[in-house]
């Protein structure tokens, strides 16, 4: 990506998208050939010692994702805090191993998802058909009909407007972050009676305020968006149409997040392989951060962040909710959807409303309660005359500072001749 973005900002979209779609197709053929043997070897018990095994790996995932926070924020530390050379070129190699060893780590959180996700749809399965009073192990397959191709459209529904919503998520975040900044400069301005660092510590502290809130609140509109997944399919196409859901919603989830995650680390690699001055020319000539070709990896950058550190990662919890709830609520979906169908298209409305209201609506409440208080504030302050001394305050300030300007000096005589 790095050697050909000379060529503009389109050939390192596509290219980056390209290594993105490349590289989810060997590991989910890998999950495909492993399940095929673990069922084929064991049957169902195969399949719980698979995701057992996978879980082993928590440790080794933590480590690894652990290492590249850690050394990415101890380059930018360095970078910031020191002018020495070699340090910044230790901290530039530490940087590029965090990277890779980050990116592994979020790979193997996917690998660990599918697998755990595969046991709780046996899990389910076999809850389900146990309670019906039939063997689970005898229900290998499930018979092509109209509510599993529908449950197996529905998970593919579900998980793009899951993408969609985090998505739109992020941008209205980097809005208000925006907006908070421009609307309060007294909050996250560095303070002048400070050096730095401590010059920046409230400011960054109000921001962080500010940012958390926010992301809570707007995390609230994909949590019901996923709860009310499997209650919808469930209830709508039956408990045949809720199996496809979990497990192609599954499949659909690890494959994306595959996609999602290598297509953002290699438009961040590809811009950082420039920053560490690992690119030369046909001249031999370091190819630096000072460079056009820089500026222009800068908007894979941008599409790839959003993409490797939270759309793709949060299908992880997505697809592992949808199937926990499956779980949790298999006793309220019959086999087939003859007497629950229309309790999931009233499951449809409240899901709309819910998550409308969540990701529209509360900020807008918020907004106008904000509204009312400042308006009521505003009045009290009116009748008790407090405008009026604060508006007498800003003149007498305003005289002084005249006076300054004019004289060099604050005479009291000249302040009350003003």
């Amino acid at each position: 990506i790095a050697k050909e973005a000379h060529h503009g900002m389109i050939q390192v979209i596509l290219r980056g998208l390209g290594q993105g779609f490349a590289s989810a197709g060997l590991p989910s053929v890998v999950n495909i050939i492993v399940q095929i043997l673990a069922f084929q070897w064991e049957g169902f018990y195969g399949l719980v010692l698979l995701a057992c095994a996978s879980q082993a790996c928590t440790g080794w995932q933590a480590t690894l994702a652990a290492y590249g926070a850690v050394a990415n924020n101890a380059n930018r530390l360095v970078h910031l805090t020191t002018v020495n050379e070699m340090a910044h070129h230790r901290a530039n190699v530490a940087a590029t191993i965090g990277t890779t060893t980050s990116h592994n780590g979020k790979c193997i959180a996917g690998q660990n998802c599918f697998f755990a996700t595969t046991a709780l749809l046996g899990a389910l399965l076999a809850d389900k058909y146990t309670t019906l009073g039939q063997n689970f192990q005898q229900t290998v397959g499930q018979e092509l009909s109209e509510f599993t191709r529908a449950g197996l459209l529905a998970a593919i529904i579900f998980t793009m407007l899951f993408l969609a919503n985090t998505l739109t998520s992020c941008i209205t975040m980097a809005k208000l972050v925006t907006a908070f900044c421009k609307d309060n400069p007294d909050l996250v301005g560095p303070r002048a009676d400070k050096i730095f660092p401590a010059s920046h510590i409230r400011p960054l502290s109000n921001l962080v305020s500010f940012a958390s809130i926010e992301c809570f609140r707007l995390t609230i509109s994909p949590m019901i968006q996923t709860f009310g997944a499997p209650l919808v399919i469930g209830q709508l196409f039956g408990f045949k149409g809720l199996l496809m859901l979990v497990s192609g919603g599954n499949s659909v989830a690890f494959s994306l997040n595959m996609f999602l995650i290598n297509a953002g680390q290699a438009w961040d690699a590809a811009r950082k392989y420039i920053l560490f001055g690992m690119l030369r020319s046909e001249k031999g000539e370091v190819i630096g951060a000072e460079s056009e070709v820089y500026e222009t990896l800068g908007i894979g950058e941008q599409i790839g962040g959003p993409l490797e550190d939270l759309t793709g990662p949060a299908l992880n919890n997505f697809i592992k909710f949808v199937a926990l709830t499956s779980f949790v609520t298999s006793s309220l979906y019959d086999q087939f959807p003859t007497n629950s169908w229309p309790w999931g298209l009233v499951q449809i409305a409240i899901n709309f409303m819910l998550v409308s209201f969540f990701k529209w609506g509360l900020a807008l409440t918020v907004r106008e309660i904000e509204r009312l208080l400042r308006e009521r504030r505003e009045r009290i302050e009116y009748e008790e005359g407090t405008v009026m001394l604060r508006e007498i305050e800003l003149r007498e300030k305003q005289i002084e500072e005249k006076v300054i300007e004019t004289t060099g000096g604050v005479n009291e005589d000249e302040v009350a001749l003003y």
